[in-house]
């Protein structure tokens, strides 16, 4: 097989799962996925725009408009630090901390149909061999 093929299959799962998501949660699946690593994160230490770049691999200027939707829609709030003006901390409001179980839901939702009828060893060679490609790829 080229690479042609690799990425070609690769961009079309990623579109695949993008689409999923974004059925199961009324086209907000970027968001849906920033809220859920917010909620599993923020209880054991501050959350940058930083860390949700690097975790969802976006970019800053689109992470940027999400999180304001997200602020608008009052589902995150951004607060200063004193350490760093140019820093803010973002964590859940009330209302998306209520949102956690139907979040978790649809993330094991995705993440269940994924995985159906396919083994743990060949999801281990998946895993490492995705694991390898992320490598190979790094800037």
């Amino acid at each position: 097989m080229s690479e042609i093929v690799y990425s070609k299959c690769i961009l079309g799962l990623a579109n695949r799962i993008r689409r999923i998501y974004n059925i199961s949660t009324d086209n907000q699946g970027v968001q849906t996925r920033i809220l859920h690593f917010l909620l599993v994160n923020y209880s054991e230490r501050d959350i940058y725009q930083k860390d949700i770049e690097e975790e969802l691999n976006i970019g800053s200027a689109s992470i940027s408009v999400l999180l304001k939707k997200l602020e608008g829609d009052e589902m995150i709030v951004r607060e200063r630090v004193s350490h760093d003006d140019r820093l803010k901390k973002i964590r859940p409001t009330s209302a998306g901390i209520e949102l956690k179980e139907r979040v978790e839901q649809n993330i094991r939702s995705v993440e269940n149909r994924l995985v159906s009828e396919i083994s743990e060893e060949e999801l281990n060679v998946f895993f490492r061999v995705i694991q390898k490609m992320i490598k190979n790829t790094s800037e």
